[in-house]
């Protein structure tokens, strides 16, 4: 291919049934900016990374998919105080699985927003809260 058309990737897309609670959460439970709202979908940002866009939908779906039968995650969010963050995430009743250290990698843990989507939580060793 002689010209990269692709420059990256600009944002993604999750299934919610409910675009207020929606914005609530993402807003003000996970402290995500809204850039734009309509009666379809909601685009919030965080520090770094693409756009999520949270597309309204009545059909009973999530962006979580199986792998040998289990959950797992589509996207992946980084953290730099992964403890403080799980329990934030348990003391707002949040279905959190537990954190898992895997040495010089990191540590991580899975948790599912109030739509059923399972998202991942990584924080590398380099970026541990001082």
């Amino acid at each position: 291919m002689e010209e990269n058309f692709i420059e990256g990737i600009e944002y993604t897309e999750i299934p919610v049934s409910d675009l207020e609670i929606a914005l609530d959460w993402y807003r003000n439970k996970l402290g995500a900016k809204v850039l734009f709202q309509n009666t379809e979908l909601v685009a919030v940002n965080f520090i770094t990374g693409p756009s999520l866009f949270l597309v309204k939908t009545n059909d009973q779906t999530t962006s979580t998919f199986l792998v040998n039968g289990e959950d797992h995650y589509s996207i992946g969010f980084k953290v730099k105080n992964i403890e403080g963050f799980h329990n934030y995430l348990k003391g707002l009743g949040t279905k959190v699985n537990e954190i898992k250290d895997e040495g010089v990698i990191g540590k991580f843990f899975t948790f599912y927003d109030p739509f059923g989507n399972m998202f991942d939580v990584h924080q590398s060793r380099a970026s541990k809260k001082d």
